[in-house]
């Protein structure tokens, strides 16, 4: 009888040692998987945060491009503009010279002051 007894309770300590060990086991595949799950979610966080970065950038671009076609499309109306009124104005009148005289000589300021 005591040896049934002996072999129940090594029987009863190895049940216990290897619930024991099997509950290490889970609670080392628990924090594993928590491990795992914690990385996923940074990978996550970084990658929508380099979307959004990439999503910035394409945006600043495309707000820059708009701008210099604005730029471009207010120069070329200036320009434009600035014909129409030269066209309007009509050409530089030239200075009248008196007969037989060159611009700017003395014959022309004679004749002016007649």
């Amino acid at each position: 009888m005591r040896e049934t007894e002996k072999a129940a309770k090594q029987q009863e300590a190895e049940a216990a040692k290897a619930a024991k060990q099997q509950e290490a086991e889970a609670a080392k595949a628990a924090k594993k998987q928590q491990a795992e799950a914690a990385e996923a979610a940074k990978t996550a966080k970084q990658q929508e945060a380099e979307a959004a970065k990439a999503a910035k950038k394409q945006e600043d671009a495309a707000k820059k491009q708009k701008a210099e076609a604005e730029k471009a499309e207010a120069e070329k109306a200036a320009k434009k503009q600035k014909a129409e009124a030269a066209k309007k104005a009509g050409p530089i009148p030239k200075r009248k010279v008196a007969p037989g005289g060159k611009p700017g000589s003395d014959q022309n300021k004679k004749s002016k002051a007649r």
